[in-house]
């Protein structure tokens, strides 16, 4: 069975997630990795899609189940399915054959994680997530986190990182 590295980062709405994403990606690729991401969408209703005029949307919006259009090195897919978590999206990210998948929300996800807090009351709630690895706070305590960083200590976040990436864990089997 095949497996893939996956790691996750998970915070409430505008905690920095994407911000932090972005960086753990300029460390991988710093290490040589390929890096796909996966992210769940909590602004209601679907993601935006692109112009209904193409003809691969005009399939989509047609009743085709999945509409894939390739072009100058990029794939676009669009794909009707329930929301199931975070699986079905890391299987199709690992499609792309990289070294590290790293996931935005999706709290719940039994993943190792970073987790961004914000307030005492962010900790309180966040505290119980699954397989916490680090807590990046904006200097709130976080009693029992693994590990604390401050958000503004990229430099500590990063090396964190590239020690867990050198450490080996995260493999979730497909």
């Amino acid at each position: 069975m095949d497996t893939v590295r996956v790691f996750q980062v998970a915070g409430f709405k505008n905690s920095g997630k994407t911000t932090l994403i972005r960086t753990l990606i300029a460390e991988a690729a710093s290490l040589g990795l390929r890096t796909a991401t996966v992210k769940h969408h909590g602004h209601g209703g679907p993601p935006a899609l692109p112009d209904p005029d193409t003809d691969s949307m005009k399939f989509f919006r047609d009743g085709a189940a999945a509409s894939a259009v390739s072009g100058d090195g990029v794939i676009q897919l669009h794909m009707r399915e329930a929301e199931t978590g975070p699986l079905p999206l890391i299987r199709l990210a690992a499609a792309a054959r990289p070294d590290l998948i790293l996931v935005e929300g999706f709290k719940q996800a039994p993943f190792e994680k970073i987790v961004l807090v914000r307030s005492a009351e962010d900790w309180e709630q966040l505290k119980d997530l699954p397989d916490i690895r680090l807590a990046v706070t904006a200097g709130t305590d976080a009693p029992g986190a693994p590990e604390v960083v401050m958000r503004e200590d990229t430099e500590a976040i990063r090396g964190w990182f590239g020690r867990w990436l050198k450490g080996g864990t995260g493999h979730v089997h497909l």
